[in-house]
């Protein structure tokens, strides 16, 4: 990149020859232009672009999800570092051209907390709600555990997270529900520290 003062070109702005002028800041600059690849990607580079599109494309609808259920990882890495790790490892599915979000495989929380016994997540008219057994963990579960639903929407490519937890002792929480095929995640959280459960998956 060079600034262009004086020259047989003057300031200009768009594609001329290898160069393209474009005004950074009030200055006229001019760069090369890109080239391309001289060689054609392989199957595996093509697989995993496919893969980075199809990621890009809902990582920060999940960002809010992830934040809660992964918050004992914050503390060394980006939300959205952890979320691309997570979902690149174990969301997508399918090879170059047919590259897809596999939703049911998504996991939004882990950790080592129990998960919630006998879960249920069910459409109620406007509302979705979720159940589960506030006593049935082996081992032993804290009833003050914190009970996060996250619902996403594929239609509005938006996750919700229900603003208000449950305490894992009351043994239901409901939420509005978006429009749209939906895909749930419920899990839990530990109410005085970072510690959280495996996210369990529901489509309704």
């Amino acid at each position: 990149m060079a600034k262009l003062n004086m020259g047989i070109l003057g300031g200009f702005t768009g594609k001329v020859g290898t160069v393209v002028g474009y005004i950074r800041k009030g200055q006229p600059v001019i760069r090369a232009l890109p080239q391309k690849p001289q060689v054609e990607a392989s199957e595996n580079q093509k697989n995993a672009r496919m893969r980075f599109a199809a990621l890009r494309k809902i990582i920060p609808s999940f960002v809010p999800a992830f934040s809660i259920g992964f918050r004992a990882q914050l503390d060394e890495k980006m939300v959205h570092c952890v979320a691309f790790s997570e979902l690149w490892a174990l969301g997508v599915v399918g090879d170059a051209p047919e590259c897809a979000i596999d939703y049911s495989k998504v996991i939004v929380s882990k950790g080592r907390r129990p998960n919630l016994a006998e879960a249920r997540v069910e459409r109620d008219g406007d509302n979705i709600v979720a159940t589960w057994a506030p006593k049935g963990n082996i081992p032993p579960a804290d009833g003050t555990d914190e009970v996060y639903l996250a619902v996403y929407s594929t239609a509005e490519n938006y996750i919700r997270v229900v603003s208000a937890p449950a305490l894992r002792a009351e043994g239901r929480l409901s939420m509005p529900a978006p429009d749209g095929e939906l895909h749930c995640y419920l899990f839990a959280a530990a109410a005085n520290d970072k510690e959280t459960s495996l996210s369990q998956y529901f489509r309704v």
